[in-house]
């Protein structure tokens, strides 16, 4: 339901632009924005805000794995086998995309697994040592990235082996760094509202475009 009601916004701009066909020109770019591609962009292939619909393909995936086994062995498993087959996939081109955000699903369905095995060893971490292992995580997290999206890995086993570690460490230099600094209100608030200033940046940022290069009449092209 989030996902549907926040990307009614990115349905806004085909529907102005049928109702008012002058509007075309003025977003006039590289993108698609017909009615049928839209649709079938935003509420059949989860284009919109993808997070979501993979997030809930990702918890119906996690719901029918716990409901056949708890063995925290196998979830590992899965999980390890899931990100890695989603990381190779979402990396080739030229092949079908898949509805519904599948493919991030699987992964995010994959991090689940692994999570779900370790999360009772990961409430009992100390702040301290979870701090020092955040900080070591996240330096051999940027050691492993910088690499890869810079293109210095060649492509294959090396840059998905890579990609897959760097992934990992830098998941668990996040949550050792939440363990580490514990409960902070100003923190708990931006997360518990993150969804929402994410959804409403798009409708701002056209807003503001509309303010400064429409109405106040700022030429792009040629203003320092």
């Amino acid at each position: 339901m989030p996902y549907y009601v926040f990307s009614l916004y990115f349905l806004a701009k085909p529907f102005a632009i049928l109702l008012i066909p002058s509007m075309r020109a003025t977003f006039q770019t590289s993108h698609d924005y017909g009615i049928a591609h839209q649709f079938l962009d935003v509420l059949v292939m989860g284009n919109g805000l993808w997070f979501l619909m993979a997030f809930f393909v990702g918890e119906c995936l996690m719901y029918g794995l716990t409901s056949l086994t708890d063995d925290g062995r196998v979830l590992a498993a899965i999980g390890m086998a899931s990100v890695i087959l989603s990381t190779f996939v979402s990396s080739q081109t030229g092949w079908p995309a898949l509805p519904f955000q599948i493919v991030a699903g699987v992964k995010a369905a994959g991090y689940m697994c692994v999570g779900y095995v370790l999360k009772e060893r990961l409430k009992t971490i100390p702040r301290r040592r979870a701090g020092v292992s955040s900080a070591c995580a996240a330096i051999v997290f940027l050691t492993l990235a910088v690499p890869a999206v810079a293109g210095i890995i060649p492509d294959g086993p090396a840059l998905l082996t890579a990609s897959v570690a760097a992934a990992f460490l830098g998941t668990f230099a996040v949550i050792w760094l939440c363990i580490a600094v514990g409960s902070c209100r100003m923190l708990a608030y931006i997360g518990r509202y993150s969804l929402v200033y994410y959804a409403l940046n798009a409708l701002t940022l056209n807003i503001m475009k509309i303010g400064l290069f429409r109405v106040i009449g700022i030429n792009v092209a040629s203003t320092p």
